[in-house]
């Protein structure tokens, strides 16, 4: 089983079921016949073109689909005047232009008045830089005085650390010490005591409250001890901690006051040369300005980057073109940035066409195609899927229940067809080619609820017989079961009278 096959087969179902649903729609309005030799009629009403003998063969599964032309590769021209600009000539749509030609020139007056402001700006800026100049002088001087005073605070934080670290901390933890070793000393002395006092009264040479009275003495013991290195802990844990981190802090503090010194002070020195800075940037941002409005002077006239078909953006664009906005001409004006004129290249097209999001799923990347365009309908393309949209797009207000996905499909070799964008095409995407089955025309098959079922010829009657479906394109579909060789099947309803056996009545009608 192909790749193909495999996918299909998981979800064959729904795919199978909408090809089968369109065809049965498409064709039954198209009233498509096929023809079979040396078959009379089964009844009154119909003729032998509405049977169809079963047969053996293949056919291909293909996707239809539609859009339009679109070129692989196209330039976007856009307007890089800063402001508003008006067309004073333009190239005619449709024109086959080499590169280098000229496309447009934009009215340049606009830009000549903004480089004669841009000249008396820079004037202004160079006197500016002078001013500025002379202040960077004056706040270089009086930061040494500020940074001696906070040296000195740093110093004293530093020896109160000192003090505190090697007097006041050796001195607490020495009275800790001492405070554990003596509960020990007493709590060791007390449950030996307490142990021969169980001893004696085992033998009853003590009363019971003496053992008690022993034991009372032990726990108290206990617990002092317990207390002793609890405060020895929490002093070492928490409050050595929290002393030495007050300690550290002033230290800290006074360095950190030391550091915001030199930053305040530095930073009117900075300030300083910050405004000469900035001076001497808008200096150069004047000079720079200058310079861009040269060169959009030069840029009023536009020249063709690549060769290919003039095509105006405002009829690329004219779905979503502005408010009383007209196409391209003479006298129009333009705003930066606007898509002003697209180049594709003709000779190298693609069909971007839509396809039902529940067909979606069998299109692939390298699957070939036929395009037919209405300009050309006599003509037949061949193309390979490019690529398929990641987003399936609605139908918008038309048909917001519907759901399509994008197909680029890009054409081999249109030779001197005279193919442009925008033309309206179709497209049949070849997904499977279905070999060595029985099947029979889609709009052979009724369905009733989940059942699908033929209309068999006998004895001039038509029974309802169940079949099981395979693969299927818009036309063909295989059946896996339910049909033999050389079985005629009835391609629209049985005229009254011509039912004979049903799927709800296994008895003749």
């Amino acid at each position: 089983m192909s790749h193909l096959q495999h996918r299909q087969s998981h979800r064959g179902g729904a795919a199978a079921g909408v090809l089968i649903g369109t065809a049965l729609a498409g064709l039954a309005v198209a009233g498509a016949a096929w023809m079979l030799s040396g078959v009379d009629s089964a009844g009154d009403g119909f003729a032998a073109s509405d049977l169809y003998m079963v047969e053996r063969g293949g056919f291909e599964v293909t996707v239809p689909a539609s859009g339009n032309l679109i070129a692989q590769e196209q330039v976007e021209i856009r307007n890089t005047l800063d402001g508003n600009a008006v067309i004073a000539e333009i190239v005619p749509e449709g024109t086959a232009v080499n590169t280098g030609d000229v496309l447009l020139r934009l009215d340049d007056e606009a830009v000549k008045e903004r480089i004669t402001t841009a000249e008396e700006e820079l004037v202004k800026a160079e006197a500016a830089v002078e001013a500025d100049q002379a202040a960077l002088e004056i706040a270089t001087k009086s930061r040494e005085s500020s940074m001696s005073a906070a040296a000195v605070a740093v110093d004293q934080a530093n020896l109160a650390l000192l003090a505190w670290r090697e007097g006041e901390v050796v001195a607490q933890r020495n009275a800790l010490e001492l405070a554990v070793r003596t509960a020990t000393k007493d709590y060791d002395r007390l449950m030996d005591k307490y142990e021969k006092s169980l001893e004696l009264r085992s033998r009853e040479f003590i009363s019971q409250n003496d053992l008690e009275q022993d034991e009372i003495a032990m726990i108290r013991a206990e617990a002092a001890l317990s207390k002793a290195r609890l405060d020895k802990e929490v002093y070492e844990s928490y409050t050595f901690q929290k002393e030495q981190q007050a300690k550290e802090s002033a230290w800290q503090q006074a360095k950190e006051e030391q550091v915001r010194v030199d930053k305040r002070t530095a930073a009117q020195v900075r300030t300083a040369e910050t405004k000469f800075e900035a001076t001497q940037a808008a200096l150069l941002s004047k000079q720079e300005r200058l310079t861009r409005y040269e060169a959009q002077l030069e840029a009023t006239t536009v020249l063709a980057p690549a060769s290919g078909m003039v095509v105006y953006g405002s009829t690329i664009q004219r779905d979503r073109r502005r408010e009383n906005e007209s196409a391209l001409r003479v006298g129009s004006g333009v705003y930066r940035n606007q898509l002003l004129i697209v180049l594709p290249d003709t000779t190298r097209m693609a069909a971007d066409v839509k396809v039902n999001e529940a067909l979606s799923g069998l299109i692939e990347s390298g699957q070939t195609a036929v395009i037919r365009t209405d300009a050309l309908p006599d003509v037949v393309f061949e193309g390979v899927v490019h690529s398929v949209g990641v987003l399936a797009e609605d139908g918008g207000w038309r048909d917001p229940n519907r759901r399509d996905y994008s197909v680029r499909i890009d054409l081999d070799d249109i030779g001197d067809h005279p193919l442009k964008p925008s033309m309206r095409c179709t497209a049949r995407v070849l997904v499977d080619r279905v070999d060595d089955v029985l099947f029979i025309p889609v709009h052979a098959v009724h369905r009733r609820g989940r059942t699908t079922f033929v209309h068999v010829g006998r004895d001039g009657l038509f029974d309802e017989r169940q079949v099981t479906l395979g693969r299927a394109s818009d036309r063909w579909v295989e059946i896996v079961e339910g049909l033999e060789p050389d079985e005629s099947v009835l391609l629209r309803d049985p005229p009254p009278g011509t039912l004979g056996r049903s799927l709800d009545d296994a008895t003749p009608a």
